[in-house]
């Protein structure tokens, strides 16, 4: 029971996790940008788009990222830490902002830079990678538990996919509400929080590794 209960428990975080590093107030400030000048037609058009290219990026990782790092030859340790480090540069981008100028030329911007890097970035697809191998950490070899913990992040992918639509269609309406201030605000906001993931998955790394590195350390204490 406590095993199902830590299964379920892993779900609502995944989720959260998911959803706040993407960061959908970045996307709905660069769909403002970027789609200023186009119709309600080709935003909409765009918005579609956009999310079906980020569902597709972020299910085919979800599914294959451990298999990716089978064939890479690289374990679950190093890419937490290179995420760590991803993630903190995200979160200071998010916390200390730099004006960038986005040219207003009409474009198909639907999978650069709106899917790559805004809805589905290096970011979220590092977290849906780590999280799917911690759910598979989780379930220990009980495949139950471990699908019902990764359920969790399906999910997160699902609804992150449905907010990210949802705000570049009524990016207008939003905007108005939050305002320039607000959104600023948000914005700092989650960059502290991703800050904060970013550091649990360093303290994360940094644990898978090290006993590889004390046996490595012993096997040649044990040779001298």
């Amino acid at each position: 029971m406590s095993d199902l209960l830590m299964a379920l428990e892993y779900i609502p975080p995944a989720i959260i996790a998911i959803i706040v590093i993407s960061n959908p107030v970045s996307t709905l400030a660069m769909f403002l940008t970027l789609t200023s000048e186009m119709s309600e037609e080709a935003k909409l058009r765009i918005a579609k788009r956009s999310s079906k290219y980020s569902l597709l990026i972020l299910l085919f990782f979800a599914m294959t990222g451990l298999l990716i790092f089978q064939i890479f030859g690289f374990s679950i340790g190093a890419f937490r830490i290179a995420g760590g480090i991803l993630l903190v540069t995200t979160a200071m981008g998010m916390l200390y902002p730099r004006e960038e100028k986005v040219s207003a030329e009409t474009r198909d911007i639907a999978l650069m830079p709106m899917s790559i890097p805004f809805i589905s970035g290096p970011g979220t697809i590092v977290t849906v990678v780590v999280l799917i191998s911690g759910a598979k950490d989780l379930g220990d070899g009980d495949l139950g538990l471990s699908l019902l913990a990764a359920s969790g992040v399906f999910l997160g992918i699902f609804i992150l996919i449905a907010i990210s639509y949802l705000v570049m269609v009524h990016s207008e309406r939003l905007f108005s509400i939050i305002g320039e201030e607000g959104n600023k605000a948000l914005t700092k906001l989650m960059g502290l929080i991703v800050l904060s993931i970013a550091i649990q998955f360093f303290i994360n790394g940094i644990g898978d590794v090290l006993p590889m590195f004390m046996e490595i350390a012993r096997s040649a204490a044990g040779t001298g």
